[in-house]
C-alpha cells in the first residue's frame, strides 16, 4: 500500500506549498497529492480551494488573479502559491504525483508540462470526470483516477469508460463488502484522507493500493510497523 501525503505534509507545513512537498519527500513518502487551478493569465497554480481566503493572506478567486498578484500571497511560513511548473522542478524522479485537477481547462496545460516526464511518475485524478475524459482523449495512456465519495453505479461505470484502474474513495465509504464488490469488477481503491493509523491498517488488510494522509510521517511508521507485525 503507497502513502500519498495529501497536498503535501500537510499536518505539520502549509499545505500545497514547496515547503510541504519538501517534508513529505525527506519523509520517504511514496507520493504526493496536490491541487491544479488556473490563474487568469493561464498559469496552472498548485493551489485547493478556488478562493484563496483559507489557505493565505488574501482574497478573491484564483481564475480572476493574475500570476503576479497570486505570488505575493502569503500561504503560511512565509511560503507562496507555487505554480505546477514549481512543483514538478521540485518533485521530478523524487516522488509520484497525483494531481487533482480542480479547474476545468487546466488539463491542457498541465499535460503540455508532462510531455517528456515518464507517465509511470504521475496521474491524473479529479470529480470533475470530464476532465478526465478529455485527459483519455489527449492520451490512451495516461493513469486516471475518478475521485468519488463512494463506490456508486456510476463511478464504477466511468472507472471502466476511462480504462482506470481504480477508484480514488472518501476512506469512510469504504469496507468490505465495498471492496468484495470492486474486485468482481476488477477495479483497485485508493483511500481518502486518513489519519489514524488503525484505521490505515483496516485498509492495508482490505486491499488499498494506496493511502492519502496529513499525516505520512505517522503513516509511514505505522504501515512498516504493521508489515513487520505480519506473519511470515
Amino acid at each position: 500500500m503507497h502513502i500519498y501525503a495529501h497536498r503535501g505534509a500537510s499536518a505539520d507545513y502549509p499545505e500545497n506549498t514547496l515547503l510541504a512537498f519538501r517534508s513529505a519527500i525527506e519523509l520517504g513518502a511514496y507520493g504526493i497529492e496536490l491541487d491544479v487551478h488556473l490563474s487568469k493569465d493561464g498559469v496552472p497554480v498548485v493551489i485547493h480551494d478556488a478562493d484563496v481566503s483559507r489557505t493565505t493572506s488574501g482574497s478573491g478567486t484564483i481564475a480572476e488573479m493574475y500570476l503576479a498578484d497570486i505570488k505575493k500571497l502569503d500561504a503560511g511560513n512565509g511560503e507562496h502559491i507555487p505554480t505546477f511548473e514549481e512543483v514538478l522542478l521540485l518533485t521530478k524522479g523524487k516522488v509520484k504525483l497525483d494531481i487533482e485537477i480542480n479547474a476545468a481547462g487546466a488539463e491542457a496545460p498541465v499535460l503540455q508540462m508532462l510531455a517528456d516526464w515518464s507517465r509511470d511518475d504521475w496521474l491524473i485524478s479529479s470529480f470533475d470526470w470530464d476532465i478526465l475524459r478529455r485527459c483519455r482523449a489527449d492520451d490512451a495512456e495516461i493513469e486516471l483516477w475518478p475521485l468519488s465519495n463512494g463506490a456508486t453505479d456510476e463511478a464504477i461505470a466511468v472507472a471502466h469508460e476511462l480504462g482506470a484502474p481504480a477508484l480514488a474513495l472518501d476512506q469512510g465509504f469504504i469496507d468490505a463488502d465495498i471492496v468484495a464488490r470492486l474486485n468482481a469488477e476488477k477495479l483497485g481503491f485508493m483511500a481518502w484522507t486518513v489519519d489514524d493509523p488503525k484505521r490505515a491498517d483496516e485498509l492495508r488488510r482490505l486491499g488499498a493500493a494506496a493511502l492519502c494522509t496529513n499525516d505520512p510521517a505517522t503513516m509511514i511508521a505505522a504501515l512498516s510497523r504493521n508489515r513487520q507485525a505480519d506473519p511470515a
